[in-house]
């Protein structure tokens, strides 16, 4: 008998915007609800597809809902599945854990009569006899969940396809809180068949080789430029003796995309919106038709450095046109970043002397500082104390524990500086 699973997770479902409210012109309703459209999407799929279980593995919401709507769209979209004959199994996250709501919204039963959300007293057990499949799952209790959960779920049960459905950081991932922590060998030692994981949102698989396939599904749609490329869910095909593969499906309806563009040979900054067409010309196929977000990164050496960052806001509106013009309704430029450096000299090719030979000097000493990024971490820290929420997200305004962050700040403010001097001096 061959089976079919889709696992999804950290969908964040009504997800609040970051810092995209306060771009003019920014398609934010439609980002704002990409999150239903992509479960729409899921369960569209789920359903076409003829799958025969979905699960969840948490973060299904995004903390506490403003209002009813954001649980009762999910239940909508739950009664669709189980109408259609599918079963769905979901644990909370973090986040599921954070949400006073969910434990009070009843949820559809499944069509075997079992509960849809798993317990957070212990691991819970869903058996499907007719399909012979085991999930083994355990919902957060806390926002804050440190102990290793992986420790307290069963052995397989015998004769079926044991799925272990589990939020967890495993070793730790960068941008994610070590929540759940355990190792790859110690879901191996459960002698399960597939683990079905959420919590890190950049899809991938940690299994070790010779044991079941340990699967981060990613989530299944982007909310920022630091969720790149395309989202979706996982669609694991079983066969008669119990052995998988994995197809990844996309879902996503927003996809965000960083364009990096190597400056380090041109001439003149009009050849950047050259570059960002030829790009924009092949990346818009890739999309589809998806709202495809782009941040413009240019990087490279080049003695252009302090022309492009006086004309930036001037570069950035070029660029948007193109956007429009012919990306049409399809293409919203976020940001365009000078990643780009001064040739390894570090002078601009200008004659220096007087106070830009010296501020030129300083500068290089600034840059070869042994604990510079310290210095500027307890500086903007205080700064950083008085940030409004939305600007301390998973998107931060302020990137202090980047290294390379801190350093992009100082080339920012070493440019700006000898711009206006140099376009002085100039004058």
């Amino acid at each position: 008998m061959t089976r079919k699973i889709l696992h999804a997770a950290d969908i964040h479902l009504d997800s609040p915007l970051q810092k995209l409210g306060h771009y003019e012109g920014a398609p934010a309703e439609q980002i704002r609800r990409a999150s239903r459209r992509a479960i729409e999407n899921m369960v569209a799929l789920a359903i076409d597809d003829r799958v025969d279980l979905v699960v969840i593995a948490g973060d299904l919401y995004d903390g506490d809902w403003p209002d009813q709507n954001t649980g009762l769209f999910f239940v909508s979209q739950a009664r669709r599945i189980v109408d259609a004959g599918i079963p769905l199994v979901v644990i909370r996250g973090n986040h599921d854990a954070a949400n006073r709501m969910t434990s009070s919204l009843p949820l559809p039963k499944n069509p075997d009569g079992s509960e849809i959300m798993m317990s957070a007293d212990a691991v819970d057990l869903r058996s499907f006899e007719s399909l012979g499949i085991a999930v083994h799952g355990r919902s957060f209790q806390n926002r804050a969940e440190f102990d290793n959960l992986a420790a307290g779920y069963p052995q397989p049960l015998a004769g079926m396809f044991n799925l272990g459905l589990l939020h967890t950081s495993l070793t730790g991932a960068e941008g994610h809180d070590p929540y759940s922590p355990c190792t790859p060998a110690q879901l191996a030692d459960k002698q399960y068949d597939y683990w079905a994981l959420g919590h890190v949102h950049a899809r991938g698989s940690h299994e070790i080789q010779g044991a079941a396939p340990v699967v981060f599904s990613g989530n299944l749609q982007g909310r920022h430029i630091r969720e790149l490329g395309p989202k979706g869910c996982v669609v694991v095909k079983i066969d008669e003796r119990n052995r998988c593969a994995t197809e990844f499906c996309e879902l996503d309806v927003v996809r965000w995309e960083i364009c990096r563009l190597d400056v380090s040979d041109l001439q003149h900054p009009d050849q950047v919106a050259d570059r960002f067409q030829a790009w924009l010309a092949q990346a818009m196929p890739e999309a589809g038709s998806r709202l495809l977000v782009i941040r413009v990164e240019l990087v490279g050496q080049t003695d252009l450095l302090h022309v492009l960052r006086r004309g930036l806001s001037s570069l950035q509106a070029s660029l948007q046109a193109i956007a429009v013009t012919y990306g049409r309704d399809q293409v919203w430029l976020e940001s365009v970043k000078l990643r780009c450096t001064m040739p390894a000299d570090g002078r601009p090719a200008v004659d220096l002397e007087g106070p830009l030979e010296s501020l030129t000097a300083v500068i290089d000493q600034m840059k070869r500082e042994e604990g510079l990024h310290d210095i500027l971490v307890e500086e903007l820290s205080k700064l950083a104390r008085k940030l409004p929420h939305e600007l301390c997200g998973e998107d931060p305004a302020l990137r202090l524990d980047d290294p390379e962050w801190t350093n992009e700040l100082l080339e920012a403010a070493a440019s700006e500086v000898m711009g206006r001097l140099q376009q002085e001096a100039e004058q």
